[in-house]
């Protein structure tokens, strides 16, 4: 089977796997959005930016590095292994130390033992590190899928059980570390690997120094993705940060899928072609225009539902999520930038310049750093939706230049490959604009706008490429079906 083949078949099994997860995952935050309560869902969110932050320091790249490595021995597998677990423990360890200063900024006590709680999964996640990275080196996602699947599956039930009994917040915690542990199980029942330490100092060190922009980079993309969770928790305290939190989760979400269905198969795809930059090119142009044209899809048809969603879905007919939807609605229009971003990333890190990511990273984050302070206080969670959004825009001129210095992409191949999508945004816009004058507000309404949006999105995307997505798609399974 050719690498393109492949690939196709990856991203198959990825889709399946995410859209199954997207299903329990999706019960799982409609069912606690139900019934928790905003402070419920800014306890935890608050918690996530402490065990995010420390998540940085418990790598170091060295996954990536590992899966970008042309050649793997003994000695660069288990030193990865070796330096990862020595990390594991060390996080650990502080995450227990510092857990009592999360108290000082937050207005709920009960944040030092839910960040220590969640602190164990540091040391659970070092017994699936080598099996992930060597089941994503060897392109095995179907396996990665079906793990995925299961996890997610157990931990969604989990979540519901414990919501269910009264655990409040305490039900996404003990959800997290348990399907941690089941993790450990099922991956390594899939692909087991024989754990032991080595450590070679130059194989360390040529490890670290790949994934040292790796890690500055994660960092500085922890500090983007998570100042503003920060800001919001310390000044407006956990109920505002719930607001906030369902906003960005919801508004992001399928930036999320996309990443998990094509961004984790392009970045080792395109690192067995690092050498011959017109492949990736071309693999990229196309993965933009298959990301356009759902991401925009989604997202716009999110937009147009917003109040509908949050008062007949996750408010369960009441008006208790309605404080989000401003942030909702700009942050449905950060995940179409965000979307279109993505892919990017993929493609500097399989060609080494990682150096690039940190860099244009360091920009969003000196944005989001000014700004959202004074913001924050003036417009409330709204001005910090914003900021995020322009924080974002602002690496497209950036990124721009690094594709076509490195990879002779022009402005106009990148306009052609998003331009269908563009175009049929168009349609969705015209649907709004007849659902807010014409259509009333209930969930059998909702229904109907998720069909039509979608409906008259695809035609005329459709009718732009001459139906060219889809017939490549088709041509592509039944290749599968004659290989198979």
């Amino acid at each position: 089977m050719d690498l393109k083949a492949r690939t196709f078949e990856n991203v198959s099994y990825n889709a399946v796997a995410r859209v199954a997860t997207l299903i329990f995952q999706g019960i799982s935050t409609i069912v606690l959005a139900r019934i928790l309560t905003a402070a419920d869902y800014g306890v935890v969110g608050f918690a996530a930016i402490f065990i995010s932050f420390l998540v940085q320091f418990s790598d170091l790249g060295i996954g990536s590095a590992l899966i970008q490595k042309s050649e793997h021995d003994d000695s660069s597998i288990y030193t990865g292994f070796t330096v990862k677990f020595f990390l594991g423990i060390t996080i650990c360890i502080v995450a227990w130390l510092i857990a009592p200063l999360s108290a000082k900024f937050f207005d709920n006590p009960a944040i030092v033992d839910v960040i220590r709680i969640l602190s164990l999964t540091f040391i659970i996640n070092n017994f699936v590190f080598l099996p992930n990275v060597l089941l994503t080196r060897e392109l095995n996602y179907n396996k990665i899928s079906f793990c995925s699947i299961l996890i997610t599956l157990f931990q969604s039930t989990i979540a519901i059980v414990l919501a269910l009994k009264g655990f409040s917040f305490w039900s996404i915690v003990i959800a997290n570390v348990t399907s941690s542990v089941f993790s450990v199980f099922v991956i390594n029942i899939i692909r087991p690997v024989k754990l032991k330490f080595m450590f070679h100092r130059t194989v360390a060190g040529q490890l670290i120094k790949y994934g040292g922009n790796i890690f500055l980079t994660g960092f500085i993309v922890f500090i983007i993705f998570n100042v503003d969770n920060f800001m919001i928790g310390s000044v407006a305290g956990s109920t505002k940060l719930g607001y906030y939190a369902l906003a960005f989760n919801w508004g992001s979400m399928m930036c999320s899928l996309l990443y998990a269905i094509f961004l984790s198969v392009l970045f080792p795809t395109f690192s067995t072609m690092q050498d011959d930059r017109e492949r990736i090119k071309n693999a990229y142009l196309r993965a933009l225009e298959y990301q356009s044209f759902i991401g925009i899809l989604a997202n716009a048809t999110l937009f147009v539902i917003s109040k509908d969603f949050l008062v007949y879905v996750l408010g369960h007919n009441t008006d208790k999520w309605l404080p989000a939807l401003f942030s909702f609605r700009v942050l449905c229009i950060y995940g179409i930038f965000r979307i279109i971003l993505e892919p990017v990333s993929s493609v500097l890190m399989a060609i080494g310049r990682t150096d690039q990511l940190r860099n244009v990273n360091i920009v969003a984050a000196a944005i989001e750093l000014v700004f959202i302070y004074p913001l924050l206080i003036t417009f409330g969670i709204e001005g910090v939706a914003i900021v995020v959004t322009i924080a974002y825009l602002s690496q497209y001129i950036f990124y721009y230049n690094t594709l076509k210095h490195e990879m002779n992409i022009k402005l106009g191949e990148l306009i052609s490959a998003i331009k269908p999508a563009i175009i049929s945004l168009g349609s969705i816009i015209i649907m709004l604009l007849y659902f807010t004058y014409h259509v009333e507000s209930s969930i059998i309404n909702m229904v109907y706008k998720i069909f039509i949006c979608t409906l008259f999105y695809t035609c005329l995307y459709g009718y732009i490429t001459k139906w060219k997505i889809f017939k490549e798609m088709y041509g592509m399974i039944r290749l599968r079906n004659m290989t198979s």
